[in-house]
């Protein structure tokens, strides 16, 4: 089903610290009009609605019932995007869930699920995968210039304070669903199937290693078998000191790529001009969680764009429901694997 529709009424539940970014992507689409947002508290809903010029709500379902809305953008605990979710697609509103798009597979399955019997989008936030940067490694592999994949790694040295947990969801298994890879590390664990395909196997290890009081893993190691035959190392952590930025690693039989805290550190590619970046890079994004947000707004943006575009085409969203669900696949394995100390398949793969 297509849509002729010129602009789309868009709204935001949840008025976080990240609720900015996809506030300010909305305000660059022309197709888009912010129409509401939504928090419990009062105060922090009515403060995003006159900075961004929009009405507020402190009850979703009262924003949900809005004939204007045509879009929601869910940007709470990622334990309550699906319920959430649902409820969006229950009331015919096309939905986009930050990352995660929920913590399980049933949750997921069944915001999907929501969608198709309601007729509309269900899509999620992973913005990393509208970077030129990473859809240039992307272009190199799926066209052979980088040969056959070989191997690609992921790794996430990040740091979080005790305080940062201290927020009553963030590090609960009800609420965060995991830690160290289902919060920080998951946008480069869906780098990595992005770009290198499917997962096949697992194996992994997760353990509280530096903070106290959480419920979840602040350190995790894995090994990944590719549907493809090549391999990939992800590793991720909240408790490096200070902090040091996110690396990938991508590597063919004809060349190497590496890229530190999202730039281009090396660019070695059979036939191709050899392209490097020399120096230390900063780590103030590893260590602050509101850093570099800024450089991400055009990425939410793209992402929110098409969906606009899937809407009136009557298509999936490039990163639907069912493409987001593969990183939560791959993560909750990991965690399989650490209590089992077996290797995991993956049925959705």
């Amino acid at each position: 089903m297509t849509s002729s529709r010129q602009t789309f009424g868009v709204g935001v539940i949840g008025c976080g610290v990240i609720s900015d970014t996809h506030l300010a992507a909305i305000r660059m689409l022309p197709e888009a009009r912010l129409v509401a947002v939504c928090d419990l508290n009062e105060a922090a809903a009515r403060a995003k609605a006159e900075a961004y010029g929009c009405d507020y709500h402190v009850s979703h379902r009262e924003m949900l019932a809005r004939d204007d809305l045509d879009i929601v953008n869910v940007v709470v605990p990622s334990g309550l995007h699906a319920k959430i979710g649902i409820e969006a697609a229950n009331a015919g509103k096309h939905v986009i869930c930050t990352k995660p798009i929920d913590i399980t597979l049933e949750a997921i399955d069944a915001l999907i699920e929501a969608g198709d019997r309601n007729g509309v989008k269900i899509a999620a936030t992973h913005q990393l995968r509208a970077y030129p940067l990473y859809r240039r490694i992307k272009e190199a592999l799926d066209t052979g210039r980088l040969g056959r994949p070989l191997y690609a790694n992921a790794f996430v040295p990040w740091h979080r304070s005790e305080q940062y947990y201290a927020d009553g969801w963030h590090g609960t298994r009800a609420l965060d669903g995991g830690g160290a890879l289902m919060n920080q590390s998951i946008h480069y664990i869906d780098l990595l199937l992005f770009i290198m395909g499917r997962a096949r196997k697992v194996a992994g290890y997760a353990a509280r290693l530096g903070h106290e009081g959480i419920e979840v893993e602040d350190c995790a190691s894995a090994v990944v078998l590719f549907e493809s035959g090549a391999q990939g190392i992800i590793q991720g952590t909240t408790c490096t000191h200070r902090g040091h930025p996110a690396r990938l690693e991508v590597h063919g039989t004809l060349g190497n790529v590496y890229v530190e805290a999202d730039e281009l550190r090396l660019w070695e590619v059979e036939g191709e001009p050899v392209e490097r970046m020399e120096g230390a890079l900063k780590a103030t994004a590893a260590s602050d969680p509101r850093a570099g947000l800024e450089r991400g707004v055009q990425a939410h943006a793209d992402q929110i764009q098409d969906v606009i575009e899937a809407i009136r085409e009557g298509r999936e969203p490039r990163l639907s429901g069912r493409e987001a669900r593969r990183a939560v696949e791959l993560i909750l394995a990991i965690y399989r694997s650490s209590e089992t100390g077996e290797v995991v398949a993956l049925a959705h793969g």
